[in-house]
């Protein structure tokens, strides 16, 4: 439940990301709250747009609060999947995009407590194996993806995805962005047919090009049951990729340091507790790989994804 928030705040929500699990704890309740405390507000967005910086970069924690930016301050009640947001008296001047991304962590808050992880990962499904790739910006997720699709295979999500275990206790791993987004580089990876329905967008001023899951049904898939984890690391030395079989120690290790830590910290050690078996099962039930992606995923990449997904599941 949000209240508060404005229908176009809701709205962005909606068109930014896909519908959380129905296991999400129903008593869930996120607050705005108009006025609240703080410094005199400016925009953190018209601060970060011009260096390209996200307004995370102003994220601060004091005490039990996590203070997004001067005069806005997200307060998570620990232990409970409650929260509260308030925000200085002058809220004209909240950006959508700032508005989507409060709202994108208190929904991850909410998972949180019912046992889901939100994980900055991909995950794609080729020739019937599942995989769930692992790593920072930039280290190429969105092109393997795109490579995915080059070859056949359909896409999960290519930067957030939602961990959780099924009825049985199985990973499963669910898609909580509702586009796929490609820069210059991966953009011409893409199937020609598939070309013809982007959509070109500007992030904090650079060109990018979604692919919206309505518009291109057959190259999404909601969630799939992971069976590799890869920890993926972009090497542009190499032409083309090495992999090496991690412990469950490490895999895990990857796992988390792909997590929002807010959740996984000792200050909300219910969260941590909810949280912890499901990356647990996952390593354990699941291979994990480092691989160290060159630069033949750009200029053979068909063939390169289908010897990689080849090699992680002998």
């Amino acid at each position: 439940m949000l209240e508060g928030f404005s229908e176009e705040a809701l709205g962005g929500l909606r068109a930014f990301m896909v519908r959380a699990p129905a296991e999400v704890p129903g008593a869930s309740v996120y607050r705005v709250v108009f006025g609240g405390g703080g410094a005199p507000y400016r925009t953190a967005v018209d601060r970060a747009s011009p260096t390209r910086r996200p307004f995370q970069r102003y994220l601060r924690r004091k005490n039990e609060d996590l203070v997004l930016m001067p005069g806005c301050r997200l307060h998570f009640v620990p232990g409970r999947p409650e929260a509260l947001l308030e925000i200085r008296a002058r809220v004209s001047r909240v950006d959508g995009f700032v508005l989507t991304s409060l709202l994108e962590l208190a929904l991850t808050h909410a998972l949180a407590m019912g046992g889901y992880v939100v994980s900055h990962a991909a995950a794609f499904e080729l020739d019937g194996v599942a995989v769930l790739a692992v790593g920072p910006t930039r280290a190429g997720k969105s092109t393997l993806c795109a490579s995915v699709l080059a070859a056949g295979g359909a896409v999960v999500s290519d930067d957030s995805v939602i961990l959780g275990l099924d009825r049985a206790g199985a990973p499963v791993v669910g898609a909580l962005r509702r586009n796929f987004w490609l820069r210059d580089g991966s953009v011409d990876l893409l199937p020609g047919e598939l070309r013809p329905v982007l959509r070109e967008s500007d992030s904090f001023g650079e060109k990018r090009w979604g692919l919206d899951r309505e518009a291109s049904p057959r190259c999404f898939r909601p969630a799939a049951g992971p069976h590799a984890i890869v920890l993926l690391r972009r090497d542009r030395r190499l032409r083309d990729f090495r992999f090496r079989k991690l412990s469950a120690a490490d895999g895990l290790v990857g796992l988390i340091l792909a997590t929002s830590s807010l959740y996984l910290s000792s200050r909300y050690p219910i969260e941590q507790e909810r949280c912890m078996p499901t990356l647990t099962r996952l390593v354990e039930g699941v291979p994990c790989f480092e691989v160290r992606m060159g630069r033949a995923l750009v200029e053979d990449p068909v063939e390169t994804v289908l010897r990689l997904v080849e090699g992680v599941c002998r």
